[in-house]
This record gives structure tokens, sequence and C-alpha cells, in this order.
């Protein structure tokens, strides 16, 4: 009896410290908004293999000209230092660190029909349903912490 008990509160401290992981303060993810980038929806996720929790922000731009340029003036406007992608054919278009001294956080855009759903199953669940009523091009945000 002793030997399982103490096998279950090994257990629960396990799960307690692995729900526990840095993540990114929701202040930061709110940074990709703007008057021309919307945030549909948000969903967070860390792999166990992960020391910390990812923030997945699907957004959509208003603009007509050129909605990467967009996310890419607001986040600047916010304090982040941005780089266009290298056209490696990654799907990446955009990284990122906050703040520019001593960054804190990381973050990465690409378009939502790029984004990998294999390892975040419940974040693809959650942006299809925010997806679903949109017409304008849509991209993913994904904000980590430096760990």
């Amino acid at each position: 009896m002793g030997v399982v008990v103490a096998g279950l509160a090994a257990a629960v401290a396990a799960i307690s410290s692995w729900a526990d992981l840095p993540g990114v303060p929701t202040d930061v993810t709110k940074s990709a908004a703007s008057e021309h980038v919307h945030i549909l929806t948000e969903a967070r996720n860390a792999s166990p293999g992960n020391d910390w929790e990812n923030t997945y922000a699907l957004l959509s731009a208003t603009s007509t000209d050129s909605p990467v340029a967009d996310i890419e003036k607001t986040l600047r406007s916010a304090g982040w230092n941005i780089h266009r992608d290298g056209g490696d054919g990654d799907g990446l278009l955009l990284s990122g660190d906050f703040p520019t001294k001593l960054p804190k956080y990381g973050v990465s855009v690409e378009n939502y029909n790029d984004f990998n759903c294999l390892d975040t199953p419940e974040v693809c669940d959650e942006f299809e349903k925010a997806a679903r009523d949109h017409d304008r091009e849509l991209f993913v945000a994904v904000f980590m912490p430096y760990v």
C-alpha cells in the first residue's frame, strides 16, 4: 500500500511540474494584434519532450496589399526584432525575438496552410473551427519562451 501511495505521489508531482512549464504571457501574444491584424483564436501546447509551452495564434490580416508586411509592422511596433525568412522553402515567413535586448521570447509566422498539425492536433482542431468563416489569408504565429 505504501509503495502505491508513493508511486501516486511521484506521478502527481511529475504532472504538476510538467503543467507549470514556462510559457508566454498573454500580453506578449496580444502584441501580434493591431488595427489591420486580428487574432482569431489562441491555443497552448506543450509536447512532453519540451521544457516549455508554446502559444499559437491564428492571425487574419485585413490588408489587400501585403498581409505579411502588416504582421511584420505590427510586431515591430510592439518591440519585436523581426526578420523576414530567407526563402528556403520551409514555409516560415517571419521570425523574431522580444524584447530586442536580452530576448525572453521568440516568434515565428507562417501561412496557415503550411502549419504542420502532426505534433499539435488539438491546436489544429481549434484553428479549423475559427478559420471556417474567414475568406482572408490566414497565418499562424507561434510564440515560445526562451528557457
